[in-house]
């Protein structure tokens, strides 16, 4: 039977890594995203709806007329997010912030709840986290406290709906965009995480999505033997 999957932020980085990888996989593929994904958009099997992730009205309605006729997903993964000024929380905007929380946090409620709507099955649902979750490294402010709110989303849903299983997953270090927007940071001793990255990109350390994409389809699969609703990061997922 085709596997179904249903993909966030799917134009770039990540989410483009995984919509190739199952597409090449003979997977039925949904993706949302402000930009059309180069080169899929033409590929059998791939279904593709327009939205700005902060436009939170406009969600809803748009996965629902992608996904209309879908009784079934066996996967759908939340990966769409920003990263957000990086300097301390006094040096950062409250309307940073909300941005922020509202495109990795607060899109996946419409999101979900178009998902689940009209008692479409859903199998599996993994949330792209990070490290930033748990590691409070100075300097990520916005984006750490979203991925922290993103893991907690995981675990209430997980409580709501037995009938689907629920994970956050931390994809490890990814040269993405976001990374290089990183790596643009002007050098600054309190940010000690931001050189971290510099010195990583271009090494083994830092994979390319295209190149990680396997590797997080079978973490994925791994994730299912921890409690619905945990946290797990691929570099220690076994």
């Amino acid at each position: 039977m085709t596997q179904t999957v249903f993909i966030t932020g799917v134009s770039s980085g990540i989410g483009f890594g995984l919509a190739k990888e199952w597409l090449d996989r003979g997977a039925r593929v949904y993706g949302i995203s402000r930009r059309a994904p180069p080169g899929l958009a033409e590929q059998p099997g791939f279904s593709f709806a327009s939205v700005d992730l902060s436009d939170l009205k406009a969600i809803s309605p748009a996965v629902e007329r992608l996904l209309e006729g879908v009784q079934r997903l066996d996967m759908a993964v939340l990966n769409a997010g920003i990263q957000g000024d990086i300097g301390d929380m006094g040096e950062t905007s409250l309307e940073n912030m909300r941005l922020v929380m509202d495109v990795n946090v607060w899109s996946n409620k419409p999101v979900l709840d178009a998902l689940f709507a009209g008692g479409r099955q859903v199998g599996q649902v993994v949330a792209i986290s990070s490290g930033a979750a748990v590691s409070a490294s100075r300097g990520w402010n916005a984006y750490s406290m979203s991925k922290a709110s993103l893991n907690m989303m995981m675990k209430l849903y997980a409580a709501e709906r037995p009938g689907t299983h629920f994970s956050a997953l931390a994809p490890g270090l990814v040269d993405t965009a976001m990374q290089e927007r990183m790596r643009a940071v002007p050098a600054d001793a309190r940010f000690a995480s931001v050189e971290r990255l510099r010195k990583a990109h271009g090494t083994p350390e830092m994979p390319t999505p295209e190149a990680l994409a396997p590797r997080l389809l079978d973490a994925m699969e791994r994730l299912r033997a921890l409690k619905s609703g945990e946290f797990g990061d691929v570099r220690t997922l076994h």
